[in-house]
């Protein structure tokens, strides 16, 4: 058998009390259900071919048409973070362009986290350029959302900006909702 310091013994007290507190103040909403876990992952296939946009400048992103795909999210308070996995593609640069940025929205809004971009030089015209895009994203609420790419130039414009412009069954968007649990979890993101 031990022996527990009365300190020790005093810091344990307390944090059962302060968890105890944190689960009978929590809404509804912020303690997760039976069952419910801390992550929640989901992985959405983006196989549809020849989701492009036939024009875009360099004034404001412009959305490509088709959504990479939908998603449920549990909590309001979650953290949810978003990285698509996949090939983007430019036909053609107006004279004077110096290439694209591609970026990653929920609900046709970009992230206020940081910035959610892979871009397309120039010299990368006309390729399937593989790329990784994270975005982080808080205060969305329970329920559906969707996820889609838009498009802007950089200096100029451009022609047929593409997502998965071969239609290959590799190009995924994984999700990751990090739930709230009492305190064991701090949703802080830093920028």
């Amino acid at each position: 058998m031990f022996k527990l310091r009365s300190n020790t013994l005093f810091i344990l007290v307390a944090l059962a009390a302060l968890l105890g507190t944190s689960y009978a103040s929590a809404s509804p909403e912020a303690a997760p259900s039976a069952g419910q876990p801390m992550v929640a992952v989901e992985v959405i296939p983006v196989d549809t071919q020849h989701i492009l946009i036939p024009v875009f400048g360099i004034v404001d992103f412009v959305k490509i048409p088709v959504d990479l795909g939908t998603f449920d999210v549990l909590s309001a308070s979650s953290v949810v973070e978003l990285t698509f996995n996949g090939r983007i593609r430019v036909s053609d640069f107006q004279a004077g362009s110096a290439g694209a940025f591609f970026e990653l929205r929920v609900d046709n809004t970009a992230t206020t986290n940081g910035i959610a971009r892979a871009h397309v030089e120039v010299a990368e015209v006309a390729q399937n350029i593989p790329v990784s895009i994270t975005a982080i994203f808080t205060n969305l609420s329970v329920g559906e959302h969707t996820a889609s790419m838009w498009v802007r130039g950089v200096l100029n414009g451009g022609w047929n900006a593409y997502v998965n412009q071969a239609g290959w069954d590799s190009n995924h968007l994984v999700i990751k909702e990090y739930t709230p649990f009492g305190i064991s979890f701090l949703p802080v993101v830093h920028k």
